[in-house]
């Protein structure tokens, strides 16, 4: 893989068989593991590209206050129906529904190439 991106390309295709799982929790798992194997430092800021700012713009794009909570929380949040100006985080339960974490992943893979091409 040469970037973060053919990465996700990658994970799109087959999503349960590389996370076990249709869930964004999964998903980045698998891109921080993934991008942690990487040992050389210039490699791993290649790779990455731009997708650390990921998170910041889908907060901005959903209206989050801020993007601590990362971008498969903020995602999985807008699928399950929750505002985001009324979201208390320390509170938030990740009880999603099968359909809503389907979802999520789909909505994931469309934002990407969103963010890809603003």
């Amino acid at each position: 893989m040469n970037n973060v991106y053919e990465l996700i390309e990658t994970i799109s295709l087959r999503t349960a068989m590389y996370t076990g799982d249709h869930k964004l929790s999964n998903i980045r798992s698998f891109i921080d593991g993934y991008t942690f194997s990487i040992k050389n430092e210039k490699e791993f800021l290649g790779f990455l590209s731009d997708f650390p700012g990921f998170h910041d713009w889908v907060a901005r794009k959903y209206g989050f206050n801020e993007s601590t909570v990362g971008w498969q929380n903020m995602i999985l949040a807008v699928e399950m129906d929750l505002l985001p100006t009324n979201i208390k985080w320390d509170e938030y339960s990740f009880s999603a529904t099968e359909k809503q974490h389907r979802s999520s992943v789909s909505k994931f893979f469309e934002l990407i190439e969103e963010y890809k091409n603003a």
